[in-house]
């Protein structure tokens, strides 16, 4: 009853205060859906990881591309959550003492200095499971769609995605990359999860496939020029670093032009305006 309610106030208000209408419903459906019947210390490892904060920049984005798109299917909420359950499982991991060793996330302990390695692992991977989960068992999204979204979820994740990009960025502290190589890394590490949101909304929503290819540039893009705004601020801070890679000013001018290129995607119609404004708001 608790999500139905949620689904039957899912209006957005308007542009100038969407994204913190957006997120708002983010974090009650978010809240709703890691509600369970036999609560856990795994369990409440889950919610702390999850509901501790965020942007929540990655489900933002499939609701305004499902709003430049011009629709908002059932189920979009879901999959919106699932992408941020699996942003929050990676953070976990990215945390551990064998990762990146951070005892801090979002000004808190990280999950593992509250829960201990063992149960931060298994929150990780259960977050990991009950995202698929609750798409398979989603009663309104047709099987050929939810096939094909859990299919773009697993890939995201597995051997040639967030995974490849954790081991990239593990393995460089003892051989330093290029620039171009470094690039790579980031798109699996940060890019590929702006890439899934973007194209997992174009399969809820029966996208075409000129509107797919926009926003496919479109979320790419947007997802180098986020992690080159970050890079440029942590210049001189440890671990994998494209805008020290290949120089700040080379970095600042980069980033521009990836903004350009998001831009000219989706072009200048009135539709594209929830578009242009959270890629605004996401890199002010």
């Amino acid at each position: 009853m608790r999500l139905e309610k949620l689904q039957a106030s899912s209006a957005y208000s308007p542009m100038s205060g969407w994204a913190v209408s957006a997120r708002q419903q983010i974090d009650e459906y978010l809240d709703a859906l890691l509600h369970f019947p036999n609560p856990s210390r795994v369990n409440e490892a889950m919610r702390y990881s999850v509901l501790g904060g965020g942007k929540r920049i990655r489900p933002m984005l499939a609701l305004a591309v499902a709003d430049y798109l011009g629709t908002r299917p059932t189920g979009l909420m879901h999959v919106a959550c699932a992408i941020e359950m699996i942003h929050s499982a990676s953070l976990i991991l990215d945390d551990l003492p064998c990762m990146d060793n951070d005892r801090m996330r979002r000004n808190r302990p990280s999950t593992h200095a509250v829960y201990g390695e063992d149960c931060a692992i298994l929150a990780s991977v259960s977050l990991l499971m009950h995202c698929h989960a609750m798409l398979a068992s989603h009663p309104d999204l047709p099987p050929e769609v939810r096939l094909k979204t859990i299919r773009l979820l697993c890939e995201t994740i597995g051997a040639d995605g967030l995974s490849l990009g954790q081991y990239i960025d593990l393995s460089s502290r003892s051989t330093p990359l290029q620039s171009s190589a470094t690039a790579g890394a980031h798109h699996l590490k940060t890019g590929i999860l702006f890439l899934a949101a973007a194209k997992a909304a174009c399969l809820l929503c029966d996208a075409t496939p000129e509107q797919s290819e926009k926003i496919t540039v479109y979320a790419t893009s947007l997802g180098l020029a986020f992690q080159l705004k970050d890079d440029l601020a942590d210049v001189g801070e440890p671990g994998l670093n494209l805008a020290a890679a290949m120089g700040v000013s080379s970095a600042r001018q980069q980033f521009l032009d990836h903004l350009e290129t998001a831009s000219d995607a989706i072009g200048d119609d009135d539709d594209a305006g929830v578009l242009r404004d959270f890629a605004e708001a996401l890199l002010d």
